[in-house]
């Protein structure tokens, strides 16, 4: 599992003060730019982002927390690989993950409304 670690700056953002409509911003910001880099999104609801590539799904899920001590809000976008795989699909899941990860840095980054980006995991 992966984690992106990352701020939403949404003071001038009204459609972002709320958690919940700032996942759901973040959700339907990765749904429509992922195609940009080969990715395949299915709509879902909510947070939930549906991403496949080559056949191989690779679920997303997005949660912003409460306020930080600098009134952003703290977002979290989370990919959980499937564990009951042969090495050899672990492998190549991982590789797709990892270019997956750099896709939803480079859209975040393009917002101007998100900052602070940190991977864990």
């Amino acid at each position: 599992m992966r984690k992106l670690k990352f701020m939403a700056n949404c003071e001038n953002k009204q459609e972002l003060q709320d958690c919940t409509l700032a996942q759901n911003y973040v959700a339907n910001l990765l749904s429509q730019n992922l195609s940009h880099y080969g990715f395949q999104t299915l709509p879902q609801s909510g947070a939930q982002v549906a991403v496949s590539v080559d056949q191989h799904a690779l679920p997303l899920a997005v949660n912003c927390q409460s306020r930080g001590e600098d009134g952003h809000l703290v977002c979290e976008i989370t990919s959980y690989p499937n564990e009951e795989q042969d090495w050899l699909e672990r492998i190549t899941e991982q590789s797709l993950l990892n270019q997956l990860a750099q896709a939803v840095e480079n859209t975040l980054k393009e917002d101007q409304s998100f900052s602070e980006f940190e991977w864990k995991g």
